[in-house]
């Protein structure tokens, strides 16, 4: 069963209160009476505080929107969801820091543009779907799940995308592109990108971040591992060298792409290697059917030199 929140639901609860009680105290009262009736969630006094100290009153604040959203989504998930619909969501931030232990199951699929931190410290099992534009620290520390941005996203995407013992990273796809210092800090994870800004790869220590853009500038700076694909032109900073696709490369560009095969419809992918070296898909964010000539990418991986 799917389970549908429309936001500005919320916001026309809590604007409604803010016409009539102007002090912020009986503000959050009446906003967490309402929100419990009608959704099972209580926001802690700690948003409170926060909100008053910030945004002066309470129902001025987006912090509230924003741990009500979170609790709604972490309530259904615990009451047995696996798919969740989320509308109008007004570029708020920090959708999807749900912070349960284990990894959970879930579908999500967002209906416009959110704001920065989406999926930060994610852990799931599924495919998290936005259906607009993402803004900076996409997915940020995330451990585990499959992520589809159908807009584009501007800084630090995939930052700090971890890998531990029990997962390995994030899988994301970004269909028309990203900004600067993308999967920096990465540890593992995968991103595929049509186009990223420069000192993308920062301090890479694992993690596969693929480049369908346009040559990028200043890949790679102090990276330790981790390796970066990117058309030809593509430039590498200090600390990063540029090489040649080997035969190991083909098989991890395939298994890279393998996981978003459906969403980008990838054909013939099983027949993709060193001798076959032509990759066709069809990116929705673009009019037309795109062939890639792995001939012409490059890899960049740390540039180690020995004491």
């Amino acid at each position: 069963m799917c389970y549908v929140l429309d936001i500005d639901e919320l916001g026309i609860i809590v604007k409604e209160i803010g016409s009539k009680i102007s002090n912020p105290d009986t503000q959050f009262e009446r906003i967490n009476a309402i929100f419990e009736k009608h959704y099972g969630i209580k926001l802690p006094d700690g948003i409170k505080r926060a909100s008053i100290e910030k945004f002066g009153d309470v129902v001025s604040s987006p912090l509230i929107m924003e741990r009500a959203i979170n609790s709604i989504i972490s309530r259904n998930v615990i009451e047995g969801k696996t798919k969740i619909i989320i509308k109008n969501p007004r570029s708020l931030y920090r959708i999807g820091i749900l912070s349960f232990d284990e990894t959970i199951k879930l579908d999500l699929v967002v209906y416009g543009n959110v704001g920065n931190f989406f999926g930060a410290f994610c852990n799931f099992d599924g495919t998290w779907i936005v259906k607009g534009n993402t803004e900076n620290g996409l997915a940020d520390k995330g451990y585990k799940g499959k992520i589809i941005v159908e807009g584009f996203a501007t800084e630090l995407a995939c930052q700090n995308n971890q890998a531990t013992e029990f997962s390995n990273g994030v899988d994301v796809l970004i269909k028309k592109g990203c900004m600067e210092r993308a999967m920096g800090q990465a540890r593992g994870g995968r991103l595929v990108t049509f186009g990223a800004g420069y000192n993308s790869g920062l301090y890479m220590s694992g993690g596969i971040l693929l480049n369908l853009g346009l040559p990028g500038e200043l890949f790679g700076p102090g990276m330790v591992g981790g390796v970066i694909y990117s058309p030809k032109g593509t430039t590498a900073a200090e600390g990063a060298k540029i090489d040649t696709l080997t035969l190991e490369d083909y098989s991890i560009l395939r298994e890279t792409l393998g996981v978003f095969e459906k969403e980008l419809c990838i054909k013939y992918l099983d027949n993709f290697s060193i001798e076959n070296p032509i990759i066709s898909l069809m990116n929705d964010a673009f009019e037309n059917i795109q062939k890639y000539d792995m001939r012409d990418f490059i890899k960049i991986v740390p540039n180690i030199v020995s004491q």
